[in-house]
């Protein structure tokens, strides 16, 4: 947790953050409770509370039913303070949603990418955005957008064969510049591997991975309820994983990695789909190379649960998977394999990651002691 001291209107604000990210993820909450949670004295979360209030960023929605005597006012997000807008990229379209600030769906629709250049791409991005902002009843706070391969640090794209021509562009760049929100570029699958944590797992494991098989191969992990990105934000990038046969000097890295080279023999990476259903050769191939992706998942990170994602995927190949897989671990240490049939997991994880983004999660010590974390995935 980061540790700041600074000029009180800097502190202000952090604390506003920290009171509007509790409400939102525990509330209705009052203002003892809230006490409670951050360690700030009463008087002072009353103050910041009645500043939210003012500014329209809290509601007060009735009074506590709990107790005797006099009961407290309880506070939500104000769900008509801003919109969220979320774009995610999907099999040559974006997914589009605008969202209230208690992630309510407001508009939905699905806008064609149009990948021949660069400037056709951008362009209709930005009438899918625009479509949307103009159908928002409150601001827009933050545009959020899901896309196919590597979200470099500095904000490029990396690897995005999809879209081609955005490789080495920095997209988070060029909307902040047009738009007056902030702007959350994140990779799909890990936005997958969110909405699944935190609609099907959350309180229930700590460790996840979600593996998605279809345009392209890659994998989302979630690690002590936080997202693994790594050092270079290349982590899930299982098209590079290697084995011994693929060591031979060859270029793999310039030809979209090993492993998807060797999965693009059996999978239709233009529509997800196995090549060929009714060959039991290279279906019994594809459940080999699968389960032992899986396996060199379980043997590095031992997560409780890898879900499964993708068209190719049905009964018989995860049981296929399955059995193999129990010849490489030991008793008691395979994972529980599921199977997420959604189209709209990554862009619900999307829609959650944008709103944990807005507040910046950061707490400061005050005089009465040191604010609590609330418990949270950190996105």
């Amino acid at each position: 947790m980061k540790i700041f001291s600074g000029k009180p209107q800097m502190l202000k604000e952090v604390n506003f953050s920290m009171i509007e990210r509790l409400v939102f993820e525990k509330g209705p909450l009052s203002k003892p409770e809230l006490a409670k949670r951050t360690g700030l004295s009463l008087p002072t979360i009353s103050k910041l509370v009645d500043d939210l209030e003012r500014n329209a960023r809290l509601s007060p929605i009735g009074r506590s039913g709990k107790g005797a005597g006099r009961k407290a006012m309880l506070y939500e997000t104000n769900r008509n303070s801003g919109c969220l807008l979320a774009c995610y990229y999907q099999d040559g379209s974006f997914l589009c949603r605008l969202a209230d600030m208690l992630n309510n769906t407001l508009y939905e629709q699905r806008f064609p990418l149009d990948s021949g250049s660069f400037k056709r791409a951008i362009n209709s991005t930005y009438y899918a955005i625009d479509t949307l902002m103009g159908k928002a009843p409150a601001k827009v706070k933050i545009i959020g957008i899901g896309l196919p391969g590597v979200i470099r640090p500095d904000g490029s794209l990396l690897g995005i064969p999809q879209i081609p021509v955005w490789e080495g562009f920095n997209l988070k760049r060029i909307l902040s510049a047009r738009y007056k929100a902030a702007i959350y570029v994140e990779n799909g699958v890990n936005l997958s591997a969110l909405g699944y944590f935190f609609t099907h797992l959350w309180g229930k494991q700590d460790n996840l991975v979600y593996l998605y098989i279809g345009n392209g191969i890659g994998s989302g992990i979630i690690l002590n309820k936080q997202l693994h990105r790594g050092s270079g934000n290349f982590s899930g990038e299982i098209c590079f994983m290697a084995e011994s046969r693929g060591m031979t000097g060859q270029n793999y890295a310039a030809a979209g990695g090993y492993m998807e080279n060797l999965m693009g023999k059996l999978v239709d990476y233009s529509t997800g789909e196995f090549k060929e259903k009714n060959n039991s050769v290279h279906r019994n191939e594809l459940a080999a190379i699968l389960g032992t992706i899986i396996v060199n998942h379980v043997a590095l990170i031992n997560p409780g649960v890898i879900v499964l994602a993708g068209k190719i995927f049905d009964k018989s190949l995860i049981k296929a998977i399955s059995r193999r897989m129990v010849y490489h671990l030991p008793e008691g240490i395979m994972p529980r394999l599921a199977y997420d049939s959604s189209t709209t997991t990554g862009l619900e994880g999307l829609i959650l990651s944008c709103r944990g983004d807005i507040t910046t999660g950061v707490h400061l010590v005050q005089s009465t002691g040191l604010a609590q974390q609330p418990e949270k995935l950190a996105v």
